[in-house]
């Protein structure tokens, strides 16, 4: 194998796995390649190690560690906004990870002033992110190094965090794998320069990126690091309205938020922070007419989250459900079921009543938080539907055709299907509990009667 192959310093083996494709980028520490996983069958992105990492120059040393730290922790992270890793390897003298290819790059080109994403957008962005930084936060880790190299692209509204290189892994019993000097200095949080690690340094650094995002410039900028560590410390952020006029002041205190020096005054956690990102992208699609527009995501999942309903789906399988749904805001008198339709799909009532009626006569009313719809998902020829259903309010209303809940993850459809078992039990007990009732009235108008 020639000396400049990019697995000359790899395990054996590792080149007949993969069939590099292209060159896809290029960093200090190491090359990322397209790739084809002739094991797997499918596309890949094989990050390796450039070669002098492993010389004995100290210079080195922290880059060694950014290596051994992600590799350490590869496959741990599984988030539907966490890039995912493969496989990953460390040897003497070589290191690799790879990865799912995301060919849509990073947020960088979207940080220029001429090339801003809407405002929608770029929150739902936010909030997707943050929710991958809650989830890692709850595993203990802190990554440290959140910018817009390090957010990959997905689709419309949607990025994924990638590189822990340098996360801080609290939960951890190899202080090796420690990574206290190295991330970038523009997006550090002030407590980090004192070696205090807390989950706030990414809540900040995130918040830098949202200013980026948004207005095309970071909030604190300068010549040399010096300079740039004294404006981090001591400098007043210019509103978001010199930047862009169109922007809304509640951003700014949003922002303010976000990027508090003092940790008292910053967000405490990621749940404070996740709500109000969910709050401000409701804010940001708000129409003249909210009705039969669909909400924030945003807005969706964190109000998805808070139901006792959905309590044993984990955040991948949430996000996967909030993925295959449809969802809209409707007025009173929309019609969702027709007595005697076909069974395609079922419903949640976020919020909002709804009237099921039988032959035109009201059999029940469905309170905000209602699964309803969802018994003939487990019937191999749904019956047809046996009522009607009708919002009784303005409502917010979430619908799963059961042709994508048939095509969701094993785990999803498994967990699905026990909600929906749950829920047939819980009603068919309601039911022989108003049978009981009824009988216990007929039988006491009997003996009355005799």
């Amino acid at each position: 194998m020639p000396e400049n192959s990019p697995f000359a310093q790899l395990p054996a083996g590792l080149g007949q796995r993969y069939e590099v494709r292209a060159e896809v980028g290029r960093g200090a520490s190491g090359t990322v390649y397209f790739a084809w996983d002739t094991f797997a069958q499918r596309e890949v992105a094989l990050k390796v190690a450039h070669a002098h990492i492993f010389s004995d120059e100290s210079d080195q040393a922290l880059v060694r560690k950014a290596w051994l730290n992600e590799v350490h922790m590869a496959g741990s992270l599984h988030h539907p906004y966490i890039v995912e890793i493969f496989d990953a390897g460390f040897g003497d003298n070589s290191a690799y990870l790879v990865m799912e290819y995301l060919p849509h790059g990073t947020l960088e080109p979207f940080t220029k002033p001429g090339n801003l994403k809407p405002v929608s957008e770029v929150l739902d962005i936010a909030y997707k992110c943050a929710s991958a930084l809650d989830y890692a936060c709850r595993a203990g880790i802190v990554h440290r190094d959140i910018k817009p190299a390090n957010l990959q692209l997905v689709g419309t509204g949607e990025a994924k965090v990638c590189d822990f290189g340098a996360a801080y892994w609290s939960k951890s019993n190899n202080d090796s794998t420690q990574v206290m000097d190295i991330g970038s200095l523009a997006y550090m949080a002030p407590e980090l320069f004192r070696h205090w690690v807390t989950p706030q340094a990414d809540i900040y650094a995130l918040g830098i990126v949202l200013h980026q995002l948004l207005t095309g410039k970071r909030p604190f900028d300068a010549p040399d690091q010096a300079s740039l560590m004294y404006k981090i410390m001591n400098g007043e952020r210019d509103p978001l309205t010199s930047f862009r006029p169109d922007l809304p002041e509640s951003l700014n205190a949003l922002l303010d938020r976000m990027l508090a020096r003092s940790l008292e005054d910053r967000f405490a956690n990621w749940p404070s922070a996740l709500s109000a990102l969910s709050t401000h992208s409701t804010k940001a699609l708000q129409t003249k007419s909210a009705a039969e527009e669909r909400p924030a995501e945003a807005e969706l999942y964190d109000q998805l989250r808070q139901l006792p309903l959905l309590a044993p789906l984990n955040d991948a399988q949430l996000w996967e459900l909030l993925r295959i749904s449809q969802w809209r805001k409707v007025n009173a008198g929309t019609l969702l079921i027709r007595e005697g339709g076909n069974a395609i799909s079922c419903y949640l009532l976020l919020k909002g009543e709804a009237k099921v009626l039988q032959k035109g006569r009201l059999i029940a009313l469905l309170d905000p938080g209602t699964l309803f719809g969802e018994l003939a998902f487990a019937e191999e020829n749904p019956s047809p539907r046996a009522a009607t259903v009708l919002t009784a309010s303005a409502a917010t209303i979430g619908k799963w055709p059961y042709a994508q809940l048939h095509s969701a993850s094993p785990g999803l459809q498994s967990k699905m299907l026990q909600i929906f078992f749950r829920l047939a039990a819980e009603r068919l007990k309601q039911s022989d509990e108003r049978y009981l009732r009824l009988y216990r009235q007929h039988a006491q108008t009997d003996d009355t009667d005799s």
